[in-house]
């Protein structure tokens, strides 16, 4: 390429490169300045001294830190595992020819186009103690249907698990049923002819060639689950007690309502380094997954 070639090449590229730098670099080159300092707010916003590492010394030794990191890996294994299963089994039945099929597909996509904080508002109204769907439901059906969804510390977390599942099970699904697609079909003829049943086709045959995309999507949900923020806020607002409380939860609680702010971003480097722990982890059993479908 010419000197005039690059020089339009870099012309061109130049506004991407400010636009990512601005909107990514900057904010976490600031979070660093943030995390390693003291910070006043009166009479304005400033870094008061350079503090190291104290920031991230006393989120380790917090308790709330750990309650909310404990939380927070519980709640992205949970949604992983329960999306994974359930979207696996929607593939499944969606990957046969049956009348409807289309329509099926159609309605399975629908969470995904619902707005976060529209769904939280939805999923709140359900959970109503009672005037909600599900404790209606359960009152239709004989039961006694008055289950406080969101009061109790347990529930609430596994309510805002299912507000959640219902949101990205659309996702992981239209992943997972094209992997279903291109699965050979040899393959499974000639486990038919060896006298293998659908179970055992689907554990020994299916399963392990579909590894390489369950791991990806597993990967990107268990993401998602480390920064989940709109329907925690939406539905228990971390509560009750910190029930439901995680560490991007806490991000917020830090910054936004005691002003905290070196607390805040030493907090959120500490949740980027999980979640980087979390995925390289994730990302070998990726690389060990495709190397034995390969085999």
């Amino acid at each position: 390429m010419s000197r005039r070639g690059r020089r339009a090449a870099i012309a061109l590229v130049a506004p991407a490169v400010l636009i990512v730098a601005g909107v990514y670099a900057y904010p976490a080159i600031t979070t660093v300045a943030y995390s390693l300092s003291d910070i006043d707010l009166s009479p304005r916003f400033r870094i008061v001294r350079f503090a190291g590492l104290d920031n991230f010394i006393n989120q380790l030794g917090s308790g709330k830190f750990w309650e909310a990191t404990w939380i927070t890996l519980y709640f992205g294994v949970m949604l992983c595992l329960v999306t994974v299963v359930l979207s696996f089994g929607i593939a499944l039945l969606l990957s046969k020819t049956f009348l409807g099929r289309g329509l099926l597909r159609v309605t399975v996509l629908l969470p995904w186009a619902v707005p976060p904080v529209a769904s939280g508002v939805l999923w709140v109204q359900m959970f109503h103690a009672e005037f909600g769907f599900l404790n209606g439901l359960i009152r239709a059906f004989g039961g006694e249907g008055d289950i406080i969804w969101l009061g109790g510390q347990t529930i609430a977390l596994h309510s805002v698990l299912i507000a959640e599942v219902w949101r990205w099970i659309p996702f992981a699904t239209i992943f997972l049923l094209a992997g279903l697609q291109i699965v050979p079909r040899t393959v499974k003829e000639a486990a038919a002819i060896d006298g293998a049943g659908s179970w055992r086709t689907l554990r020994y045959v299916t399963l392990p060639l579909m590894l390489p995309v369950v791991i990806p999507v597993t990967i990107f949900l268990f993401v998602w689950a480390m920064k989940v923020f709109d329907t925690i806020f939406v539905l228990t607002r971390g509560g009750p007690s910190r029930a439901t409380t995680t560490l991007n939860f806490l991000v917020y609680r830090q910054g936004f309502e005691q002003f905290d702010f070196g607390s805040a971003a030493a907090t959120a480097y500490l949740l980027s380094a999980l979640t980087v722990l979390a995925i390289a982890g994730l990302g070998w059993m990726l690389v060990r997954a495709r190397r034995l479908a390969g085999a």
